[in-house]
């Protein structure tokens, strides 16, 4: 006995009012780059650039002493032990996977609440071991508050729509932050003590190389995670196309 199905194909068409969705959301990011709404999202980026560098220590064997962020988007992990090239390098490509890895979860609403409280346990942690500073343990404690509310009371669709936003602008911030930063500081001005720069102390591999490789990683890692986001979910039939047939003998 065999069975054969005919005219069924999983859909992996672009979906229009993913692309329109998205292509919105972006605009709409651009428009309020320095807005007060963004602000708290930036920070909020470069807290996990700074959490990502404190996991690298984590993991290479090392131990973090303390992390700290400020209202002007700067941010210092401070950790001995580990892997130095491996710490220095985890901030723009940690904060880079991080934003990805979010931004392609919101496309799926029964994850949704999970993500956030997850990213609230996360926060929860870092407050009570490396947090110390009142400035950095306060926007903290809000955040995670926030993710509790935005996971556990909005609306499904709601908590989605913001999750996607806090993913696309931590990827769009990541890749402007290398370029600003190492490749083309504003104005003319020296490049800032940075983490291509430590890398560069470490390996003795150019800065701008270092800083041209993470930019170019982060764009290729955005754009594959855009292409997925525009994909539809559903297994669909195609239009026209016969539905599943089962045939037994």
């Amino acid at each position: 006995m065999g069975s054969t199905a005919t005219g069924s194909k999983t859909d992996q068409r672009i979906s229009t009012s993913e692309v329109v969705t998205q292509c919105l959301l972006i605009c709409a990011v651009f428009y309020l780059w320095t807005s007060p709404v963004i602000q708290p999202v930036k920070v909020m980026v470069v807290l996990f650039h700074e959490l990502s560098h404190g996991l690298a220590a984590l993991l290479s064997g090392g131990e973090v002493l303390q992390i700290a962020v400020t209202a002007d988007e700067g941010g210092c992990c401070e950790s001995q032990g580990g892997i130095p090239a491996l710490i220095v390098s985890a901030g723009y490509m940690g904060s880079m996977f991080f934003g990805g890895l979010v931004l392609y979860l919101s496309k799926f609403r029964g994850f949704v609440r999970f993500v956030y409280v997850l990213l609230a346990a996360t926060l929860g942690v870092a407050i009570l071991k490396v947090l110390h500073d009142p400035y950095s343990r306060t926007f903290a404690t809000a955040l995670a508050g926030s993710f509790i509310m935005l996971g556990l009371l909005a609306p499904i669709f709601l908590s989605a729509l913001v999750l996607r936003l806090i993913g696309t602008v931590s990827c769009l911030y990541s890749i402007f932050d290398i370029y600003w930063d190492i490749l083309a500081p504003p104005g003319g001005m020296a490049a800032l003590e940075n983490d291509a720069q430590a890398f560069a102390a470490l390996t003795g591999i150019s800065a701008e190389l270092v800083g041209a490789f993470w930019l170019a990683s982060s764009i290729v890692y955005f754009v594959w995670i855009l292409k997925i986001m525009v994909r539809r979910t559903a297994a669909a039939p195609i239009r026209g196309e016969a539905q599943p047939a089962k045939v037994e003998a």
